[in-house]
């Protein structure tokens, strides 16, 4: 890449022959060379053709006084040389297709340090080749029914090749390793063969990509592999133990919600690709306790009041609904959008909206990442390009009183080039935090907000960098001198600072640092990150860690508990977690785990997990002690997936 004025840009320095037909895959092999050359000189390239065959491109440079007219690509340097890079075409491998008229197309290819090429193919192929002779010495049938293979990764140390395509499950093909007697014999180096050693089946249609990536443990690091797939999950494996090793699946649910609430007109807002849908919530039947209160469903379909359509080339990003339902903002990648709301209702109950869009300026218009309007009648807005911006709002006028930049400066590439994605904004209005999902030096700041008592716009505080990166905040408390910022993390655990003194609180204090090692393990031993905390308005001692399969009920008032409970306490997702090990599964040691279970369900009920929903999109109280739960059944999501190729029934 060379350097401008705009930044880097990529730099065309050679072509490749052509090859007749169209390339559908391609694999490199970096070359041994100096870096005069650039580091390209011996490269060699494969490339899966469309014609059935897979072709070799082998790089020579040579350098030249001045610019000579060969018709190759020239790259000059300083001295007034140049670089010539020659591709030629060296080997053609030519991929069998059974006698069927159409050639077999080459979807995927990965080349090894030693030489070796690998291919997957429409034929259902995982192929070995010599990639110096061009002889294919071992075939693998990736599936039953013959259907294309679509990716490939190999491990770090080339000893492991996974293979993903029109099938639900992830091959993972493996070299023998070399026998004990010519470890140390260096003359002769056997061939070692690959062998089909495991497969997973943790997805339900076609896997469409994999990724070998690393993440960094106190040990080390951990080499993972990571498939996507037509069913919208992401599953997880360990690379180094595919065989015995259980993955993880990440659902497709977003870490930040698309749905917003408006408390006074019990009004929910639900961001989807090209619009954004308004459902009513109806008040609940009036009890003479709290106790009596049960979980009541609300039909989708029955709560339905309009739909806004955004007429845009891009999908929505965003979008917020004010707390008083007055304004409604939305943005895409392009601009903002600001609507007034007028509510019609007959007898308390909402039937109709009439939304009014406000027209909006240059400066007013830019595209945002994330959105929150205030008590005070202002939308608190963070940009794409970085500067946070505080609109007021009005119906008639729309009007930009101030530009946070300080979040933007000096901090670290890797905290700054997360977008904002998260705002909030304290109950007084006096605070505002924004975060991102990086676990550097600015991945939290803190401002404050003029209001009615006085006060200024100003970049308060940089919250201290963590290990782990951020996934949630929410601010504690009344407001005023004593509220406190929550954080939480993608370990579960979560810290509480003191705005005022700008330090931890003292509850953090009492609890130690790192708190996760205070916490009860059944909640950061979860896979599942915490994606909101959310607070009782009538308790506000007390808060809610929520993601998208549980939530977490804390007291700060209470102590901590040394294991969690579960409700309800005998859902699978408890057994699994509450499993004996192995080694302690006598009659005896089952009984006395009951009876810890019983005494820790009497004793102390904080921490305690409620495995009740699952996908879980929003959460937030509506009223003192009225909470509202959006779920997204995972059976719905399938239903709008095409149909898979195979799902094998176990126990038929």
């Amino acid at each position: 890449a060379s350097s401008g004025e705009g930044g880097s840009f990529p730099e065309l320095v050679s072509t490749l022959p052509s090859a007749g037909n169209a390339i559908l895959s391609i694999a490199w092999v970096a070359g041994q060379s100096s870096n005069d050359d650039g580091g390209m000189g011996g490269s060699v390239l494969f490339a899966g053709v469309a014609d059935g065959t897979i072709r070799r491109y082998d790089c020579n440079t040579s350098r030249m006084l001045g610019a000579i007219s060969t018709g190759s690509v020239l790259d000059s340097s300083k001295d007034s040389t140049s670089v010539s890079y020659r591709w030629n075409s060296t080997l053609r491998m030519t991929v069998e297709n059974r006698g069927l008229q159409e050639a077999t197309k080459v979807w995927a290819l990965a080349a090894l340090s030693d030489g070796t090429v690998v291919s997957g193919d429409s034929l259902g192929h995982v192929q070995i080749w010599d990639g110096m002779s061009g002889t294919m010495t071992q075939t693998f049938d990736h599936n039953e029914s013959g259907a294309d293979v679509l990716c490939l990764a190999v491990s770090d140390d080339e000893n492991k090749i996974f293979a993903g395509g029109i099938d639900p499950r992830v091959q993972c093909i493996q070299r023998q390793c070399l026998p004990p007697s010519s470890s140390n014999n260096q003359e002769s180096s056997p061939v070692r063969k690959w062998i089909n050693a495991q497969a997973n089946r943790k997805h339900t249609h076609d896997v469409k990509a994999l990724a070998i990536c690393h993440k960094a443990t106190s040990q080390g690091s951990n080499e993972l592999l990571v498939s996507g797939s037509v069913d919208t999950r992401i599953c997880m494996y360990s690379a180094g133990d595919f065989r015995s090793s259980r993955p993880k699946i990440w659902y497709n649910w977003p870490s930040v919600s698309p749905v917003s609430i408006s408390r006074k007109q019990r009004v929910l807002a639900v961001t989807r690709d090209d619009r954004v849908d308004l459902y009513r919530l109806e008040a609940p039947p009036s009890v003479n306790s709290v106790t009596n209160l049960r979980p009541e469903a609300r039909d989708e379909t029955k709560c339905f009041l309009k739909s806004l359509h955004i007429k845009s080339s891009f999908n929505l990003v965003c979008s917020t609904i004010s707390d008083d339902g007055a304004f409604l903002a939305v943005s895409d990648a392009s601009s903002l959008y600001l609507f007034s709301l007028e509510f019609d209702d007959e007898n308390g109950v909402i039937d109709d909206v009439r939304p009014s869009k406000i027209n909006l300026s240059g400066k007013c218009k830019q595209p945002c990442t994330a959105l929150r309007f205030d008590a005070l009648g202002r939308l608190i807005c963070a940009t794409v390009d970085g500067p946070i911006i505080s609109l007021q709002v009005s119906p008639d006028e729309v009007s930009l009183e101030h530009v946070f930049k300080e979040h933007t400066s000096g901090v670290s590439a890797s905290s700054h080039h997360f977008p904002v994605s998260s705002l909030d904004v304290s109950v007084d209005g006096k605070w505002l935090a924004a975060g991102r999902f990086a676990s550097g030096k600015g991945a939290v700041h803190v401002f404050t907000l003029p209001t009615k008592e006085g006060g200024q716009y100003q970049h308060w505080w940089s919250v201290p960098e963590m290990e782990v990166p951020t996934t949630s905040i929410k601010f504690l408390g009344r407001g005023g001198a004593e509220s406190s910022l929550c954080v939480g993390y993608s370990s579960n655990a979560f810290n509480i600072f003191n705005l005022e003194s700008r330090s931890l609180s003292q509850w953090n204090t009492d609890m130690g640092f790192p708190l996760v090692k205070s916490l009860p393990r059944e909640l950061t031993s979860r896979s599942e990150p915490v994606t909101r905390i959310i607070c009782n308005p009538s308790s506000p001692q007390k808060l809610i860690l929520g993601a998208h399969g549980f939530f977490c009920h804390v007291d700060l008032h209470q102590p901590v508990p040394d294991k969690a409970n579960m409700f309800p306490p005998d859902h699978l997702r408890a057994k699994r977690i509450q499993m004996p090990n192995s080694e302690d599964n006598s009659m005896h040691s089952l009984r006395r785990q009951e009876k810890q279970k019983k005494a820790n369900r009497g004793s102390n009920s904080n921490f305690t997990i409620c495995l009740r929903y699952d996908s879980i999109l929003f959460q937030d109280f509506v009223a003192d002690n009225e909470m509202v739960i959006v779920e997204q059944p995972w059976l719905s999501v399938l239903e709008d997936l095409p149909d898979a190729l195979s799902r094998r029934v176990y126990g038929t």
